[in-house]
C-alpha cells in the first residue's frame, strides 16, 4: 500500500512539474504564432515576424489558380526595392514576390524545383536580386526564419513542426510574445519578434509594403538622423573589393539554373544590387556569371556611382524602391 502511495505521489509530482509545459504547448497550438499549424486566408496582418518563405509558398498555393502567376521575384531582402506593381509594366506576365528571409542560392534552387513540380506552372520571367552573401549560401538554410514547408523540402511534417515548437520556447521569443498575447504590448526591444507596421505584404503579389517611404515623407532629412544613421555613417565611402565567392559547387548550381531557364523559356535577369558599404562584386566571379548566363541576363550595380548617396537607402543594408525602379527601367528598357 505504501509503495502504491509513493508511486501515486511520484506521478502527481511529475504532472505538477510538467503542467506549465503542457499548458504552453496547448497555448502554442491554440494561438499558432508562426502560422504553420493551420492554413489561413490572411497571412499579412500578423504582428509576429513570420518565415517569409513559408508564407509566400502558402499564398502562392492558395492563389495560383486564380492569379495565374508566371513571373517571380526571388533573392535577398532587397527584393523589397523591386515592387511587382512596377515590374509588371515591363514584362508580359503575372508577377509574384517569392521571397525568403536572407535568401541564398540553395534556397532559390529548392524553390525553383518545387515550382517545377506544380502542374502546368509556367515561369516566364525570373528577376533574381543578389549580392555576395547570396552565393555563399549554397545549401538550403534551416531554422524557423528559413525553413520551407515539407512539400517543398521533402522533410517530414513532424520535424518541420518541431523546429517551430522548439523556437516558441526560446526565452527571447516566449517572454515578449506572452506579454503581447496577454496585454497587447509589443516590446520594441524584442528584436526580430514583431513587425513594425501592418500589413507587411501585398495580399496578391506578396510584394513588400514600404512604411519607410511614408516615414521619409513625414520626416524628410530627419529620417537619416536617427537609428544607425549618424554624421559618420552618412559620409561617402571608399570602394572595396569583395573576395571571390564562387566555387565548384556554386558554379554547378548556377549552370543548373541556366538549364532550368532554358527548359522553361524563362527570361532571367540577375541583378547584383548596389550596397551602401560600396563593396564591389569580385570581377572574377562576375566573369563566371557572364559566361554562364550571358551579358543580357547579368547586371552588376555593386559599384555604380549613381547609387551611393545615403538618401538612396532605408538603412545600410537596403536600398530604396526608387533605386529598384531605376534598375528595372534600365535592364528591361522602355515600357
Amino acid at each position: 500500500m505504501e509503495k502504491k502511495h509513493k508511486l501515486l505521489t511520484f506521478y502527481v509530482k511529475c504532472l505538477v512539474i510538467s503542467l506549465p509545459v503542457i499548458l504552453l504547448v496547448a497555448f502554442y497550438a491554440y494561438k499558432d504564432p508562426f502560422m504553420v499549424l493551420r492554413s489561413y486566408a490572411d497571412y499579412d496582418h500578423s504582428w509576429v515576424v513570420q518565415d517569409e518563405g513559408a508564407v509566400a509558398w502558402e499564398k502562392y498555393k492558395q492563389q495560383r489558380r486564380s492569379c495565374h502567376y508566371d513571373s517571380f521575384v526571388m533573392g535577398t531582402s532587397c527584393t523589397k526595392a523591386f515592387p511587382c506593381s512596377i515590374w509588371q509594366h515591363y514584362i508580359t506576365g503575372r508577377p509574384f514576390r517569392f521571397f525568403s528571409n536572407a535568401e541564398g542560392l540553395g534556397d532559390v534552387s529548392l524553390k525553383l524545383e518545387a515550382l517545377e513540380e506544380q502542374p502546368g506552372q509556367k515561369i516566364k520571367n525570373l528577376l533574381l536580386v543578389v549580392e555576395r552573401s547570396f552565393f555563399e549560401k549554397e545549401s538550403a538554410q534551416g531554422g524557423i526564419m528559413h525553413l520551407m514547408p515539407p512539400e517543398v523540402t521533402g522533410k517530414s511534417w513532424a520535424s518541420y513542426q518541431t523546429e517551430f515548437l522548439q523556437s516558441f520556447f526560446y526565452p527571447k521569443f516566449l517572454v515578449p510574445y506572452l506579454k503581447y498575447a496577454f496585454t497587447g504590448y509589443r516590446d520594441p526591444k524584442a528584436s526580430g519578434v514583431f513587425y513594425d507596421d501592418l500589413p507587411s505584404r501585398d495580399r496578391v503579389t506578396n510584394e513588400a509594403l514600404l512604411p519607410e517611404e511614408a516615414e521619409i515623407k513625414r520626416l524628410g532629412e530627419r529620417y537619416w538622423q536617427q537609428g544607425e544613421w549618424n554624421s559618420e555613417s552618412r559620409k561617402p565611402r571608399e570602394t572595396s573589393l569583395a573576395p571571390r565567392v564562387l566555387g565548384e559547387r556554386q558554379i554547378r548550381m548556377l549552370a543548373d539554373l541556366q538549364n532550368f531557364c532554358e527548359r522553361h523559356h524563362t527570361n532571367l535577369k540577375m541583378v547584383i544590387g548596389p550596397n551602401y558599404q560600396r563593396e564591389r562584386f569580385n570581377p572574377d566571379d562576375l566573369d563566371i556569371l557572364l559566361h554562364i548566363f550571358g551579358p543580357q541576363c547579368v547586371y552588376d550595380y555593386s559599384h555604380d556611382d549613381r547609387f551611393i548617396d545615403f538618401h538612396d537607402y532605408y538603412d545600410m543594408s537596403h536600398y530604396r524602391a526608387k533605386v529598384g525602379e531605376a534598375i528595372i527601367k534600365e535592364i528591361y528598357g522602355k515600357r
